[in-house]
């Protein structure tokens, strides 16, 4: 199955396996039967559904003549790239969320490099927050039965301040604490 994003195309081996039998005028039938796999699996990778295995690999030399390295090679080449797509496609959307967090705020305050690059932000923001992806902080906000925009905002907000807390306080000493200093701040 073809994937693709605005810089990357991912095309499975398959592709070239379905290039290769039109031109020999093989059905996939025919080539199950050969490999000795089933006509559902070779299906499955045609589209990109599953790998293509070391083992398939060695297969297809055996029939097709083509080596299992080459093979191999291209199912590599397609899981990099099936990667790249996923994270360019993941950047988009994060980009988009970034927008709701109060950046050039924490900037000023220092938490997070200044930058007005998008992607650079959502960067920082994934280090700030110390998660691979902005997704997860929008999982941890409180669901709504109507999601109003300025509740999710402050919620945004409070999730900024309570990872600055969780920052800080990996720097406090315990042994400092005491009660009686923190009830004269009350």
């Amino acid at each position: 199955m073809r994937k693709e994003s605005r810089s990357y195309l991912a095309v499975p081996p398959g592709a070239t396996l379905r290039e290769q039998l039109e031109n020999r005028r093989m059905t996939q039938k025919e080539l199950s039967l050969r490999m000795g796999i089933s006509e559902k699996h070779i299906s499955r990778l045609i589209s990109g559904l599953v790998m293509l295995t070391p083992d398939m690999a060695y297969k297809l030399e055996m029939v097709l003549g083509i080596p299992a390295r080459f093979w191999n090679n291209l199912e590599t080449a397609y899981r990099e790239k099936l990667v790249k797509v996923q994270h360019e496609n993941a950047m988009e959307a994060e980009k988009r969320l970034a927008l709701s967090f109060p950046y050039e705020q924490m900037s000023q305050l220092g938490w997070v490099p200044v930058t007005e690059n998008p992607a650079e932000q959502v960067e920082n923001l994934r280090k700030y927050f110390e998660v691979a992806s902005l997704a997860y902080i929008e999982s941890t906000l409180p669901p709504y039965i109507c999601t109003d925009a300025k509740n999710r905002q402050e919620e945004r907000i409070l999730s900024v301040w309570a990872q600055r807390l969780k920052l800080l306080s990996r720097k406090a000493d315990p042994a400092s604490f005491s009660v009686e200093r923190l009830s004269a701040m009350v």
